[in-house]
């Protein structure tokens, strides 16, 4: 390690960015007496985001009458037969109608065949899908989805409707659309909340608000457990950062129109409020915020967190890429030490992509962090402690 690299990792460590909880005003929430649960992630969206196959998403066969969209991708499997497929809710860009989602089995050597017969050849549609998570929703420990479609996306945003599928039995399913809402709908993710051993959903949006599960997949849209202390919400995630029993809630939107990425610190009311939030320091240029992870990248037992952004702020709406790392320091604040962590965290010139994934991708039992897409055509491998060096595929 050349000296000068020590003197940028010893400046990092001391100029932290700490995330500070905020102290504006929010509506006191309820205490509903919710439990700590000792593995809060469990069925959540975030946890079986995690996989085992690593694809291009354009090297998923084009279903009949789908769109170009490839965003909201999930991967499940499908048909039983131990390999791990892939779904993908589409859509066109300034589109007004529906197309039909994909959904692409795997012969075992990740050769995909686009398939209807498990949807028996009724695919849900989608008009601009952003994303998909899977999670089983009414506990038969079967793979179900939900798709968040913000639909036709320019003004006046007339929004388009979630859609709920369900795995009936191993390798049927059926969907429908939850026409209760109507929105722009731009991410949101899934976990059991309120640790009553189904699995809720957070819509994010123009409109964020919670799905409360009733245990069967039956939803019941509630205003009463997110504060609106952010406006518009375009990313969320739901994982238990500090491991405390409580899952939180991980907010991006869009820092250069006033929002603040924050984390929503899960407890006891099983409801987010400002008064409980510590906010994520931003990234001069890159406002946008396509994705957030969490995961202890330096083994000392805390959930550091990724975010991956883009360009917003500087004229610059969805250019450029920035992988930010966040470390942990265990008492709900963070330091961003991407300068001293990351040899080339991203660039201007360099194409933005929606997800990250943080696994060992090489087997050598440290995380690496890479785009979910193998066409974005690069990946963060740990060659340090800690230290991740821009490998390009």
């Amino acid at each position: 390690m050349s000296i000068k690299f020590r003197v940028l990792m010893t400046f990092i460590f001391i100029c932290t960015f700490a995330c500070s909880k905020d102290d504006e005003t929010s509506t006191q929430l309820a205490d509903l007496g919710i439990s700590a649960s000792s593995n809060a992630d469990a069925g959540s969206s975030y946890t079986n985001s995690k996989t085992d196959i690593r694809i291009s998403y354009f090297s998923i066969p084009s279903g009949n009458n789908s769109g170009d969209l490839r965003d909201a991708i999930a991967y499940l499997d499908a048909n039983g037969d131990g390999n791990t497929d892939v779904f993908v809710a589409t859509g066109e860009f300034l589109l007004q109608g529906e197309v039909n989602s994909i959904l692409a089995i795997n012969d075992g050597q990740n050769n995909f065949t686009s398939s209807t017969s498990e949807f028996n050849n009724n695919m849900p549609p989608a008009t601009h899908a952003r994303k998909t998570i899977n999670c089983d929703f009414n506990g038969d420990a079967l793979a179900d989805l939900f798709v968040f479609d913000h639909g036709f996306d320019s003004d006046p945003f007339p929004g388009s409707n979630p859609k709920l599928i369900m795995q009936n039995s191993q390798g049927s399913f059926s969907w429908k659309k939850l026409t209760d809402q109507t929105g722009f709908h731009h991410g949101g993710a899934g976990a059991d909340i309120d640790n009553d051993g189904d699995i809720d959903v957070f819509v994010g949006g123009f409109d964020p608000f919670f799905y409360i599960n009733d245990g069967n997949a039956n939803f019941e849209k509630v205003d009463n457990r997110f504060d609106r202390s952010m406006d518009n919400i375009f990313t969320a995630e739901l994982i238990d950062v500090d491991k405390d029993g409580f899952v939180d809630l991980l907010l991006g939107a869009h820092e250069f129109e006033g929002d603040n990425t924050s984390i929503y610190w899960g407890s006891t009311t099983g409801s987010y409020s400002a008064e409980l939030r510590s906010i994520i320091p931003p990234v001069d240029g890159y406002g946008v915020i396509l994705d957030l992870d969490a995961e202890d990248l330096n083994g000392d037992g805390f959930r550091d967190v990724v975010v991956n952004r883009t360009g917003g702020g500087n004229a610059n709406f969805y250019q450029g890429s920035w992988i930010q790392i966040l470390r942990n320091n265990g008492d709900r604040t963070f330091t961003d030490v991407t300068a001293g962590f990351v040899d080339d965290p991203g660039s201007s010139t360099y194409p933005w992509f929606p997800w990250i994934r943080i696994q060992d991708i090489d087997g050598d039992g440290d995380l690496d962090i890479f785009p979910d897409n193998t066409d974005v055509g690069f990946r963060l491998m740990h060659t340090g402690t800690p230290y991740w060096s821009r490998f390009i595929d």
